[in-house]
């Protein structure tokens, strides 16, 4: 079992990484952690969430969005995050389930998409891939921060 805070930096804890360091195209990750039972249940109980909405072909899956507290991981792991950092955009799609009956190798990768300004303020776009250890793509998402100086 894996938590979220046991691999990437939170905010303050670490000298923060400004606009100009980030770089276009660099790869992030691979970063591994496990989604168990245990977390599934824990997430599924903190966001109370309807667990019957969430059974494919009589099986139990986990709420999809279960990676949202992992999602920063790949880019963290490279680029601490700055104090005050704003989350501008999101867009997540999954692929596949995540059983909530049994533990998952997660494999998250990535690569910082671009950097831009905008009306005076400085923004990243990075993406992010979720695989199981096989290959297989659980989820992929594209998101946008606005980096303050």
């Amino acid at each position: 079992m894996t938590r979220p805070s046991e691999i990437k930096p939170r905010e303050g804890s670490v000298v923060g990484t400004t606009y100009k360091q980030y770089q276009e195209g660099q790869s992030l990750g691979p970063i591994t952690f496990d989604i168990t039972p245990e977390i599934c249940d824990e997430y599924f109980d903190s966001v109370q969430a309807d667990r019957s909405l969430y059974v494919l072909d009589g099986r139990q899956a986990a709420s999809p969005t279960v990676l949202l507290p992992y999602m920063t991981v790949p880019i963290y792991q490279a680029y601490p995050p700055n104090q005050g950092i704003v989350m501008a955009e999101l867009n997540m799609q999954w692929s596949a389930p995540l059983w909530a009956d049994e533990s998952t190798t997660i494999v998250a990768t990535g690569k910082v998409l671009r950097k831009f300004e905008k009306r005076g303020r400085h923004f990243v776009q990075w993406e992010a891939i979720f695989c199981r250890t096989d290959g297989s793509e659980l989820a992929r998402l594209t998101n946008t921060f606005h980096i303050p100086e």
